[in-house]
C-alpha cells in the first residue's frame, strides 16, 4: 500500500515574495498549515533575500545542476538591496515550540555553509526539542554571491557535491554511532560525540536537493529521498524508475526511497488573479507553476501523485498577505489528495 500524499508548506525561499519576513506572520501561517493538517513546513537556508530577477540572472551560474530551461528571465525591478529573511535554524527551532504536530525541515541547507559535524549537531538538538519532526534536508549549495559575502569557499560543482556526499554519511554517523568516527577526503571527525541523539531512530530522514545525476545519485546511494525544483510529472515518472535501479545496484530498498516536488502554488477563484500573480514570478518556469481554481490545482497535483510523488512542498506567493491562499490549499486542495 502507497503511503499518504504529504502536503508541505514553504514558509521562506530566498527570491522575494515566497517567504515571510515577520516571525510572528510565519507563526500565524504555521499554526493555520498545522491545522488544516498539512504536513509539514519548510525553511530556506539562505542569508539574504534576492528579488526575481537577479534570481534569474545568479540561478545555473552557481548551480551544480540547475534547471531554469524555458523560464523567462525578466522580472521585477531592483528595489531595496535587501529586506528581512529570517534565519532558517533559529526560526525553525521558535517553530518547533509554538506548533506540535507538523514536521519541520529545511530546503535544503547548503553543505559548505557549517562544518557537517556542527550541522549534525544542530539537527539532532532540534529534533530533540521539535519532539522527533526533524526532516533533514540538505543540497550541495549554488547561491555564489552569497558565498562571497559571508566569505565562504565556493569549490567547482564537482568537489561541492562530493563534500555533499561526505557530509551526509558524516552526519548519520554521528546520529546512530555513540562514538562516532569518520575519515574522507574533505571532513573527519573522532569521537564526536552527540548527545542527546536525535529522538527518531533510526535517525531523522534525509532529504537531498537537486535535480543532476550526480546529485541524484549521491541521493539515492545515501539519502530516504530527494527533491527537484520545477519539474514536471512526466520527468519524474522517467527518473524514479532510475534512481530506484541505483538503490537496487548499491543493496538498498528501492521502496525505501522517496521522491518530493518543489512547486508555486497561486490558488484563486477568479483565474485572472492567479495569472496577474504569476506574472511576478516569470522566472519560475511554467513546469513549476500550478495556478488557478482549486478544483483545477488539485487536478494538476494529482498528476505527479499518478507519477510516483507522494510528497509536494508549495510555495505561495504571499502567503502572509494573502491568506486565503493557503486556505484554500488547506481546504480544498488537501483533501482531494487525500485520496490517492
Amino acid at each position: 500500500m502507497a503511503p499518504p500524499v504529504e502536503l508541505g508548506l514553504i514558509l521562506s525561499l530566498t527570491v522575494r515574495g515566497l517567504f515571510i519576513g515577520s516571525y510572528e506572520k510565519m507563526r500565524e501561517a504555521a499554526l493555520e498549515a498545522e491545522r488544516m493538517g498539512f504536513h509539514s513546513l519548510w525553511q530556506c537556508d539562505h542569508f539574504f533575500s534576492v528579488n526575481p530577477k537577479a534570481y534569474a540572472e545568479i540561478s545555473g551560474k552557481g548551480d551544480p545542476d540547475a534547471d531554469q530551461s524555458g523560464a523567462d528571465q525578466s522580472g521585477a525591478d531592483s528595489g531595496p538591496v535587501t529586506i528581512p529573511l529570517l534565519d532558517s535554524w533559529v526560526a525553525a527551532s521558535a517553530l518547533s515550540r509554538d506548533t506540535t504536530t507538523i514536521r519541520l525541515g529545511h530546503l535544503v541547507n547548503a553543505v559548505g555553509y557549517r562544518p557537517p559535524a556542527l550541522l549534525g549537531r544542530m539537527a539532532a538538538t532540534l529534533d530533540v526539542i521539535s519532539g522527533g519532526r526533524l526532516e533533514f534536508g540538505i543540497g550541495a549549495g549554488w547561491l555564489a554571491p552569497e558565498y562571497a559575502a559571508y566569505g565562504y569557499p565556493f569549490p567547482k560543482p564537482s568537489e561541492r557535491i562530493a563534500q555533499l556526499a561526505e557530509a551526509v554519511q558524516l552526519i548519520r554517523r554521528m546520529w546512530t554511532d555513540p562514538a562516532p568516527g569518520f575519515q574522507g577526503e574533505y571532513f573527519r571527525i573522532e569521537n564526536a560525540y552527540c548527545d542527546p541523539p536525535p529522538l527518531q531512530e533510526p535517525a531523522p530522514p534525509v532529504w537531498i536537493g537537486g535535480e543532476g545525476d550526480k546529485i541524484l545519485e549521491v541521493a539515492a546511494r545515501h539519502a530516504d529521498g530527494f527533491n527537484s525544483r520545477w519539474w514536471p510529472p512526466e520527468r519524474f515518472a522517467r527518473r524514479i524508475p532510475e534512481l530506484a535501479e541505483i538503490r537496487r545496484e548499491a543493496g538498498l530498498d528501492p521502496d525505501l526511497f522517496r521522491s518530493s516536488v518543489m512547486l508555486m502554488l497561486i490558488p484563486e477563484r477568479n483565474s485572472a488573479d492567479a495569472e496577474a500573480e504569476r506574472k511576478n514570478f516569470a522566472v519560475v518556469p511554467d513546469s513549476g507553476v500550478i495556478a488557478g481554481a482549486p478544483e483545477e490545482c488539485a487536478a494538476r497535483l494529482e498528476e505527479y501523485v499518478k507519477a510516483g510523488v507522494r510528497r509536494i512542498l508549495v510555495t505561495i506567493p504571499d502567503v502572509d498577505k494573502k491568506p486565503h491562499r493557503l486556505q484554500l490549499a488547506g481546504e480544498e486542495i488537501l483533501p482531494a489528495l487525500r485520496g490517492f
